[in-house]
């Protein structure tokens, strides 16, 4: 349940969020105890007085013999309980023959009964009902055949003062209650709310420090919260990186300012991304501790968006660190090797993630390979970093195109040069010219047509970056180009090697590797 923002640019606090929704379920609750409450109680006392009614059937007969005989003493005609009452006497025709109203108060006010034939009042059975007077209030009644001389029917009602009376204070009693029950709920839960969020403020206090620039700060860690604790011990440790790697790159007086705003950004950048699955987590987390997740499906859904939040969270801490490894390593030792088998590795994983979509591996010219006979590719690289490159651009095409639309995997080694390139071309909604050159930035993402959220299997924005990272280290070029047609192509240059040749200065041979 959402709550709209007082304004647009100034959304509704957390802590304000918690309070509201704790103060609504205790209105709501209150509300339907105390409805319940009145209901029932209303129930019992119009039973306690039908019962009464029951009860009084005889005498009543026998009162209404006695006023027909003319005999105006009610105490004459039995032991009539000393209660207000009315009576009335019709014939077989419904018309009124007496009426005899006993009152403590001494009003002698007629109450007028509804006109029901001697027929009708067998069609009732006897079952008591309510009738309303503008003068008289509420009353019971149970109408009857008189079974005594003359016939007709007799009306007995009972006054139903008493129960609208205490109606009334049981009313007002709930009302004070549970006016009392949500201030007392909403001062607890805002203070609870309070005290509970404190650690998830330091944290946000830090990541501000952090993204100000002062990348000696780290995280408190508590114990209060697994799940803040986890974030704490990740965030601390991502930040350990980040500043070796920025100690690394700023040995060079040359490269000290490049290095610094980019490490500035690159801490920015991740501090607003890991803020909003962490609001996620805080958010639910939360709620259940306030216990206003009231049912077993509402607490198994808000475990699932905190697993899936904090895989996200641990998804772009490790993207992180990769990234960082990668700068703080900027060399590789290149060897020889084919990378073919990691190209249709790479085909057929995407197959089984997406069996309608057609995958193809083909060479530059568009003619289809196929794993046997074998067509060796060779490139100077390392091969599980080359496989982490061609898999981070296949998941980009598995993830911002529609499912179905074919994709290929283009290789071959251009005549001209001593370079080999690989291409993944996807059939999509492209990307757009203004937005190429920065493709490849840190946490950048294209507009909404090629992105979606985490929750849908987006990412935080690092695929291509690594992609990029690793390349540079390879001293190969990365760019994306529009397919014809439509959709994107992103080309890989890197440098091409000869395996059938000696593979460095010290005449070492290196053997191809076996086909797949």
């Amino acid at each position: 349940m959402s709550f709209p923002s007082l304004r647009a640019d100034r959304p509704v606090s957390l802590w304000t969020r918690i309070v509201a929704l704790i103060s609504l379920l205790l209105v709501l609750g209150t509300t339907m105890t105390g409805g319940l409450s009145l209901f029932l109680l209303n129930r019992t006392l119009i039973q306690g007085v039908d019962n009464e009614l029951e009860r009084s059937t005889a005498d009543m007969t026998a009162l209404a013999t006695s006023l027909l005989n003319g005999d105006e003493d009610p105490a004459a005609a039995g032991s009539v309980a000393p209660v207000d009452y009315i009576v009335e006497i019709r014939d077989d025709d419904g018309v009124r023959m007496k009426q005899y109203v006993h009152r403590h108060g001494g009003s002698t006010g007629t109450l007028t009964f509804p006109q029901l034939t001697e027929t009708q009042v067998i069609e009732r059975g006897g079952e008591p009902f309510t009738i309303i007077d503008s003068s008289e209030g509420r009353w019971r009644v149970k109408a009857m055949i008189n079974g005594g001389p003359g016939g007709g029917s007799v009306f007995v009602a009972l006054p139903l003062e008493s129960v609208d009376r205490t109606m009334h204070e049981m009313g007002l009693i709930i009302v004070l209650v549970g006016t009392g029950v949500v201030l007392m709920g909403m001062g607890c839960g805002g203070y609870i709310a309070h005290r509970s969020l404190e650690p998830l403020r330091d944290v946000e206090a830090t990541a501000a420090q952090i993204a100000a620039g002062d990348l000696s700060r780290r995280v408190p860690e508590t114990t209060t919260s697994m799940e803040v604790h986890r974030l704490s011990r990740s965030l601390n440790e991502m930040l350990v990186h980040i500043e070796q790697a920025f100690a690394a790159q700023s040995a060079s007086e040359s490269r000290a300012t490049a290095s610094e705003a980019r490490m500035r950004r690159f801490v920015s950048d991740a501090s607003h991304e890991l803020r909003t699955p962490l609001a996620a987590i805080r958010g639910f987390g939360e709620l259940y501790r306030m216990g206003a997740l009231g049912t077993d499906e509402s607490v198994a859904q808000a475990m699932r968006r905190i697993e899936d939040e904090a895989r996200r969270m641990g998804s772009l801490v490790e993207s992180l660190l990769r990234l960082a490894r990668l700068d703080e390593n900027p060399d590789l030792d290149l060897e020889p090797l084919d990378i073919s088998d990691a190209l249709f590795d790479a085909a057929q994983d995407l197959r089984a993630l997406d069996p309608s979509r057609q995958v193809m591996v083909v060479s530059l010219s568009g003619t289809p390979l196929t794993v046997s006979p074998h067509v060796s590719v060779g490139v100077m690289g390392d091969e599980p970093s080359l496989r982490q490159v061609i898999l981070n651009l296949v998941g980009n095409a598995n993830r911002h195109t529609a499912k179905g639309s074919p994709v290929e995997i283009a290789v071959g080694t251009l005549a001209d040069s001593a370079r080999t390139v690989i291409e993944v071309r996807d059939h999509g909604e492209g990307i757009p010219a203004e937005q190429r050159e920065r493709i490849f930035e840190r946490f950048y993402r294209t507009d909404e047509s090629r992105q979606r959220s985490a929750t849908q299997g987006g990412g935080a924005g690092l695929g291509l970056s690594i992609a990029a990272s690793i390349v540079q280290q390879h001293r190969g070029e990365i760019s994306v180009h529009e397919t014809p047609g439509g959709g994107a192509t992103f080309r890989v240059e890197l440098i091409a090697a000869d395996l059938s040749a000696p593979a460095d200065d010290e005449g070492e041979e290196h053997t191809p590797p076996p086909s797949g």
